[in-house]
């Protein structure tokens, strides 16, 4: 059986714990290792994160969050209507232009990446960045 939750917090990194409070109730009950939902966790702060320091430069705003369970993983989303970023080296262009602190190299999306068995960061038509973020079941 699907199950799909969404949760829009407000981009403050003390709202960020809501969305992991909720990230780790949905994945208990669907029967993910306690490895599987820190790892998860530890994702979903990072990506929250990015999206709280660099999204909305200290400005109002939402950080969306959609859980979607499936028999055999889930895919979080993160979105978020800051003016993006981009990794990989066929971003250099883009990150070239962009602000300073979102051009840095932190070690956040190295982090998310190493912890979930597959990661997209997406830029939206409409703006912002939406990462996505799949992890398998191993219980």
């Amino acid at each position: 059986m699907d199950e799909l939750v969404t949760l829009d917090i407000p981009a403050r990194a003390e709202y960020v714990v809501l969305g992991r409070l909720a990230l780790s109730g949905v994945l208990r009950e669907r029967g993910f290792s306690a490895d599987a939902i820190a790892d998860l966790k530890l994702a979903l702060t990072e990506a929250c994160s990015n999206s709280v320091r660099h999204a909305y430069d200290g400005d109002a705003g939402l950080v969306h969050l959609c859980f979607n369970v499936l028999d055999d993983r889930i895919v979080v989303e993160i979105r978020d209507e800051g003016p993006g970023f981009c990794v990989g080296d066929e971003c250099d262009a883009i990150n070239d232009a962009l602000p300073p602190v979102l051009n840095e190299g932190g070690m956040g999306i190295s982090i998310i990446r190493a912890v979930v068995d597959e990661f997209s960061l997406d830029r939206p038509v409409e703006g912002g960045t939406l990462l996505r973020l799949t992890k398998l079941r191993d219980a």
